[in-house]
């Protein structure tokens, strides 16, 4: 387990953000040069380039008695993963300078944390979807007290988790499956009632692996 130490107070954002930034991949970082990981579809190599992109936000927010993570769960109106435990984020618009953009954008229209609130930290490797999107993970820092206004269209649920225990590593389950023809790598661990799991799971697991490797 990543040991954060005694994280809450008033430099909580500071902590955060000076143990947090050298695991993740620059903001000046091309979001095209990360390295990608996730569903391929069956005869498409590593080259291959889904025809969507979306910049997700992994929110930790700074409470005075300790830092969360914040995770919505999916509208079941939705048709791509209905229901399931995700982050806030969506595809890239035209008015999107590019992918960290557009996750504080998405982060604002969904749960109603406005842009202001949020410090993006730095970028995580690029995961493709089986919905065909590919995702960039934006790790950021979000200024509290916040109220939460969720877009019901898109966002049914919205729940936090303690940065410590998202950083557990114990927690997370690995298994083999077969889709398609091709076998992969899933991730999923339990909080309370909800059931975190694939491409959300193996996000945090990158983030888990980054910092395990730069302490």
């Amino acid at each position: 387990m990543i040991k954060l130490g005694n994280l809450q107070g008033k430099n909580l954002s500071d902590d955060l953000s000076e143990r947090l930034t050298p695991a993740l991949h620059s903001l000046e970082v091309d979001p095209c040069d990360l390295p990608v990981h996730g569903y391929r579809p069956p005869g498409q190599g590593p080259e291959f380039i889904p025809l969507r992109t979306a910049g997700v936000l992994l929110p930790i927010l700074c409470h005075p008695q300790g830092a969360t993570m914040l995770f919505t769960v999916r509208s079941l109106e939705l048709p791509t993963h209905p229901g399931q435990v995700s982050f806030p984020g969506g595809s890239v618009e035209i008015c999107d300078v590019d992918e960290v953009a557009a996750s504080v954008r998405e982060t604002h229209e969904e749960v109603g944390i406005h842009p202001q609130k949020i410090t993006p930290l730095g970028m995580l490797d690029k995961f493709d979807t089986i919905s065909g999107y590919r995702m960039v993970p934006v790790v950021g820092l979000v200024k509290t007290p916040v109220s939460l206004v969720l877009d019901s269209s898109e966002v049914s649920a919205a729940f936090e988790v303690p940065l410590a225990e998202v950083l557990d590593r114990s927690c997370y389950q690995k298994r083999i499956i077969e889709y398609a023809g091709r076998q992969h790598t899933v991730y999923s661990r339990q909080w309370q009632q909800h059931n975190i799991w694939g491409a959300t799971a193996a996000v945090l697991v990158d983030l888990i692996d980054k910092l395990t490797a730069e302490a």
